[in-house]
């Protein structure tokens, strides 16, 4: 499985002794590599298998995937997992006349 859309930086070479200038190249790179994995941007893979989802979205967080069938579903924040949701009500009788 492969991230198409993001590449590691290459880190600089050390130098023989402590350099100013290569340890604040080292720290630029590596935040630039940190902001890319924090970021929000979407993820591309390849060959993404996915097992094991769960058929119930009780309880996950939004946006966690879940089978629904055949189906694979994305749980949206504005969504509800409910477990085994039913009802049963009477009012009163009803009487049909067919004339």
């Amino acid at each position: 499985m492969a991230m198409r859309s993001f590449r590691a930086p290459p880190l600089p070479l050390a130098p023989q002794e402590y350099d100013k200038g290569y340890l604040d190249q080292l720290v630029r790179v590596l935040n630039i590599y940190f902001t890319h994995l924090d970021s929000q941007n979407p993820l591309h893979l390849e060959g993404l298998v996915l097992t094991d989802l769960t058929e119930a979205p009780v309880g996950l967080p939004p946006f966690s995937l879940y089978r629904d069938g055949r189906s694979v579903k994305i749980l949206l924040p504005q969504d509800t997992g409910v477990a085994g949701l039913s009802a049963t009500a009477s009012v009163g009788s009803v009487t049909v006349t067919i004339g």
